[in-house]
């Protein structure tokens, strides 16, 4: 399969070497140190040899992919317009970005009939150009079309993730799953920004906070039409037990590292969910609250 890589981070990197290793033809899309490195030297995964790869600096040299995955982070500088533009007129974008909000501004470029919402589950660290880290737990890829429907790529897609060591599914609403993720990574990305602490005491010490702030999101999916279960929360609260109790999310580490708005995603997480319960009229004090106290102080 033809895959085309947008960026070479924690994610990117990750799905991408391993897909080159399953024998696939993947090409990065990556610029500076970055792509010095992987053209230069190749992707390194953990403590592993190496793997030469294929990097250009821009999507219209990457020739005709299958699928492009999207694998940059969503902050405030994040222009999904520059990043696609050279996109084939019929390759499709699968999205990873952890917002409520990037899979309608990917569609707004590519079109909703080649916009794959999608959710990664995984604890990939970016140590440097062309070094990825995975030190245990969960990697999976749930990604969907727009509508539910499927197709041969699709289908093809899965395949070849499932081929390179991926947990892939082809969900059959996957917006249902956007969220759900949604309820964990910006709950606990953004609450364990404002304590400084990781899961493990956000999921006792801090228990009722994070539950609160889980059952906004939950209130503002269903506002908008996305039918989450009644358990959704209890459920999301029951994967954040079983995951490490030194876990931390990457907003969280980012504000902790004092990245500046360009690189984090406060507005695309805690942001997004602000946004979209404006609209409907739902009340989401705590993330309101979140949003501006860790703006002000990051």
């Amino acid at each position: 399969m033809k895959i085309a890589v947008i960026g070479a981070g924690a994610v990117g990197g990750w799905f991408g070497g391993e897909l080159v290793r399953a024998g696939h033809d993947v090409v990065f899309i990556t610029r500076g140190r970055s792509l010095e490195i992987l053209q230069k030297e190749g992707l390194r995964l953990n403590d592993d040899p190496p793997i030469p790869v294929r990097a250009v600096p821009e999507l219209a040299g990457a020739g005709t992919p299958d699928v492009v995955l999207l694998a940059v982070k969503a902050t405030t500088a994040t222009d999904f317009a520059a990043l696609l533009e050279g996109l084939g007129p019929q390759s499709l974008v699968a999205v990873t970005q952890n917002s409520v909000e990037v899979p309608t501004r990917v569609a707004e470029i590519a079109g909703t009939a080649r916009t794959l919402p999608g959710v990664v589950r995984g604890y990939f660290h970016h140590t440097g150009p062309g070094r990825i880290e995975f030190h245990g737990g969960p990697i999976s890829y749930d990604f969907g079309t727009w509508d539910g429907h499927t197709s041969e790529v699709v289908d093809g897609f899965a395949a070849a993730l499932r081929e390179a060591g991926v947990d892939a599914r082809v969900h059959p609403d996957i917006f249902i799953d956007v969220w759900e993720k949604a309820m964990y990574v910006t709950s606990t990305g953004a609450l364990g920004a404002l304590a400084g602490r990781p899961l493990g005491e956000l999921r006792t010490r801090l228990r009722p906070s994070l539950t609160a702030l889980m059952s906004e999101i939950h209130a503002t999916a269903l506002a908008n039409g996305v039918p989450l279960s009644d358990d959704a929360v209890e459920r999301t609260l029951a994967f954040a037990d079983r995951m490490p109790a030194d876990a931390t999310s990457s907003m969280h580490r980012d504000l902790a590292a004092g990245l500046p708005g360009s690189s984090h995603e406060l507005d695309a997480q805690v942001g997004a969910i602000c946004r979209l319960a404006a609209r409907r009229g739902v009340d989401v004090r705590l993330h309101d609250l979140l949003l501006n106290v860790l703006d002000q102080r990051f």
